[in-house]
C-alpha cells in the first residue's frame, strides 16, 4: 500500500493497522477509500455484484484485485 499513496509513509505503514490513522476518515466504504483490516489493508477500486472491489498486496502471496467482504475492518481512510 505504501506504494500506491502519493508519498510513501515510511516503514511504520509496514503494519497493516497502522493505516488505521492515515489521511482523513473516509466514513465508509467507498472507490479509492483504503480499506484496513486488524492484519490486512487494501484499496477499494470498484463494486460488482453487490460487493466491494479490492486490490491488495500480499493476498494469497500475491497483488489481487478481487470481490472481498468488508466485514471486520477497522477503518476507511483517504488519502
Amino acid at each position: 500500500m505504501r506504494s500506491q499513496v502519493g508519498s510513501d509513509p515510511g516503514p511504520s505503514y509496514n503494519l497493516a493497522r497502522s493505516w488505521a490513522h492515515y489521511g482523513s476518515n473516509a466514513g465508509g466504504p467507498a472507490v479509492g477509500a483504503i480499506v484496513v483490516w486488524p492484519h490486512h489493508v487494501g484499496k477499494i477500486v470498484g463494486q460488482e455484484n453487490g460487493q466491494w472491489v479490492v486490490e491488495s498486496g500480499n493476498d494469497g502471496h500475491a497483488v489481487r484485485t478481487r470481490p472481498r467482504s468488508l466485514a471486520g475492518a477497522i477503518a476507511f481512510r483517504r488519502a
